[in-house]
């Protein structure tokens, strides 16, 4: 053997295996304790212990739960008719300001508050029946014969306040953006299509089928003026009517003012001609989505 070559070995430490295993992966069952481990409250914690601080900024506190427990209270019909009031956007769609609209309803119409309300949160929130009998405690079969009794009643009450302000009226309300190139104009027309049920006579399936919608619906021609106030609805047309026939039918054209100007969007065909005896049409410019006219 050289003189510079080192003889290879291993060193003890090396050679030594140690073996262990965690007591909590063993597979060896433990014996139980002997001693067991109890816990023993000594008084419950009072009110007073909790800092004011922690008072003020808990949720739970023992006032927001007593502010919370107001309205169950009251049963579920009350606290259902008492929501409808105070949070009348978000249950019936109506805005809080104008919630005297129901009471204008019952006083004209002579028809009980809660069939005003149930037909509302229907049409408002598109509930189904059920829910709807739970939230007032009565039977589906009562809520869904009270819909549909309501529905021409309200919309009969809801007629009158469909009307033409003047044309000077108009004006004053004109947004900025319509003031320099679009004054003259007082209405904003537009075609609503609404989905219905596929009707089972044949003839008034092919008079609602709507090739736009790809299903059965029902039209209806709406106008408003430039500040959104609705002054024309007409009555409802098949789905496969033109918008030229329902502006001709809809007795729309008796309605508008004498030298106005109306607004469409290009969907409406052929229908200068019908304005050109005495008010004239306006296009409103192309513009890209999101961008703000």
């Amino acid at each position: 053997m050289p003189a510079n070559e080192k003889k290879h070995f291993r060193s003890v430490g090396v050679n030594t295996r140690i073996r262990q295993t965690d007591k909590a992966s063993s597979p060896v069952k433990l014996p139980k304790a002997k001693h067991k481990i109890t816990v023993k409250v000594i008084s419950p914690v009072k009110s007073e212990s909790v800092s004011s601080s922690a008072n003020t900024n808990s949720y739970d506190s023992i006032s927001s739960i007593e502010e919370h427990l107001k309205v169950p209270s009251m049963g579920r019909r009350n606290s259902t008719e008492y929501l409808c009031e105070k949070k009348s956007r978000f249950y019936l769609g109506l805005p809080e300001h104008v919630y005297q609209v129901v009471k204008f309803i019952v006083e004209v119409e002579k028809i009980h508050h809660v069939d005003v309300l149930i037909t509302l949160k229907k049409i408002g929130t598109d509930d189904v029946y059920a829910r709807l009998a739970d939230d007032f405690e009565m039977s589906v079969t009562y809520i869904h014969n009270i819909f549909t009794r309501s529905i021409p009643i309200i919309a009969g009450a809801l007629q009158e306040l469909i009307f033409w302000p003047s044309s000077i009226e108009i004006k004053k309300r004109l947004p900025i953006p319509f003031r320099v190139h679009y004054k003259n104009v007082v209405s904003i027309i537009d075609c609503l299509e609404i989905e219905i049920e596929k009707p089972s006579n044949p003839i008034y399936q092919a008079m609602t089928w709507s090739d736009y919608k790809k299903c059965n619906t029902l039209k209806f021609l709406i106008s408003s003026t430039p500040d959104d106030m609705i002054t024309f609805i007409s009555g409802a047309f098949g789905g496969r009517a033109s918008d030229t026939e329902i502006i001709s039918q809809s007795n729309f054209l008796n309605e508008l003012p004498n030298a106005c100007a109306v607004m469409a969007d290009r969907g409406f065909k052929q229908i200068d001609f019908m304005l050109a005896k005495k008010n004239f049409l306006v296009r409103p410019p192309s513009v890209e989505e999101g961008q703000i006219l």
